[in-house]
């Protein structure tokens, strides 16, 4: 049984928007939190140890970069079906 115990390794603050670094030492997972209160928005990403201070400190141009592939492949997909 794994556990969903995390430590924070960095927090930091930015307007309403809170940042958290996260490590799951059972599966040496890096997670990185955004929340905004104010909104009630918030999100995760997962990181790789030589990326997760990038992520950390740049978490929209992550998600956006995210976002951004997730549609590039649903296209690909489309026009594949299309094309068969």
């Amino acid at each position: 049984m794994q556990s969903t115990t995390y430590t924070e390794l960095a927090h930091r603050n930015g307007g309403s928007v809170a940042v958290s670094l996260l490590w799951r030492r059972d599966d040496n997972r890096l997670t990185i939190t955004v929340a905004d209160p104010r909104t009630g928005d918030e999100f995760e990403l997962n990181a790789h140890p030589e990326n997760a201070l990038d992520v950390f400190y740049h978490p929209f141009a992550y998600r956006a970069f995210q976002d951004y592939r997730a549609e590039t492949a649903a296209r690909s997909a489309s026009a594949e079906a299309l094309a068969a």
